[in-house]
């Protein structure tokens, strides 16, 4: 029998994230959202009041990545639910964090389920500079605006609106405003 692909379980996911949200303008479901400009990404992305991470361990796949990328998912994510088959199951309960959530993967006969092994926690601390980093430059333009800097700062390149922003004690208008971008951005690039 084929090993299931990572593809085959985003599906599924894909599918029960919309299910679950569907009565829900508010919320954004994102493939594939790249992190630290490009350095990591995560499979799927829930953004809604918070920002919600699934990363997918397939049976095809391996664990190799997973400590590095678990460095960038706890420093972004307010919630983080690893999708794994059951191969990795013990494996991936003893190294992720307690605050992750754990879905499990069984394919039988074709058909793939997912159980929910571990529910997970909302964690607070979320790095700010991670954060501003999901934003693309016009939309580091458009924060200028909402935090009331003068208009002439827009001409800065990206790295020092970055730095600027960073420095910004406003972190729940910043987090409101990466949120509200990504859930309404039409063309996505990655």
């Amino acid at each position: 029998m084929e090993k299931l692909r990572d593809q085959d379980v985003r599906e599924v996911l894909l599918e029960r994230l919309s299910s679950v949200y569907k009565d829900e303008p508010e919320t954004r479901i994102i493939n594939e959202l790249g992190i630290d400009f490009g350095a990591s990404r995560v499979d799927v992305a829930v953004v809604n009041g918070i920002l919600h991470g699934y990363e997918i361990k397939s049976e095809s796949d391996t664990l190799k990545r997973l400590p590095k990328q678990m460095e960038y998912y706890n420093r972004l994510f307010e919630r983080l639910t690893i999708v794994v088959d059951e191969k990795y199951y013990e494996e991936v309960k003893e190294s992720v964090p307690n605050w992750w959530g754990i879905t499990l993967v069984k394919s039988k006969d074709g058909e793939v389920k997912l159980i929910n092994k571990r529910k997970g926690r909302r964690q607070t601390s979320q790095d700010k500079e991670l954060l501003l980093k999901l934003l693309w430059k016009d939309e580091l333009e458009k924060l200028i605006d909402v935090l009331g800097y003068p208009k002439k700062l827009k001409k800065l390149r990206k790295q020092k609106l970055l730095e600027l922003f960073l420095r910004d004690n406003n972190t729940k208008v910043i987090k409101e405003f990466v949120y509200h971008s990504l859930k309404t951005r039409e063309h996505w690039r990655d």
